[in-house]
């Protein structure tokens, strides 16, 4: 089953979505340690056995020096501005259902209402 971390600033709504599409879902804002810093956070994604998608609105997460997404099984980065919860688990459901984990594992993704831009 593959794995996901929410930053807690991503709506519990996205963690819903993920678990519908088979993920197993971690999400930091029900986290005991929520508000952990970004490093922190980060280290959830990443794991010897298995790496992590993490789905976040934070914009530190896509300076790739500081968070490598080759690291990782994904960053996806929601770029929409202020959206409702139903909003963004429908930007995250309808990315993950047009693309397949090879074409966004290791990458930064930029989400928005525009489409999705894989770097």
């Amino acid at each position: 089953m593959p794995r996901a971390v929410l930053d807690e600033n991503v709506s519990l709504q996205v963690a819903d979505r993920l678990k519908i599409l088979g993920y197993e879902v971690l999400a930091v804002a029900q986290h005991p340690a929520r508000g952990m810093r970004d490093e922190a956070v980060f280290s959830l994604v990443v794991d010897e056995k298995e790496s992590a998608l993490l789905v976040t609105l934070d914009g530190h997460f896509a300076n790739p020096i500081r968070f490598s997404p080759s690291k990782t099984a994904g960053i996806l980065h929601i770029t929409a501005g202020n959206l409702r919860g139903v909003d963004e688990a429908d930007l995250v459901e309808q990315f993950l259902r047009t693309h397949s984990p090879r074409d966004f594992s290791g990458h930064l993704v930029f989400l928005s209402r525009a489409g999705a831009r894989i770097r």
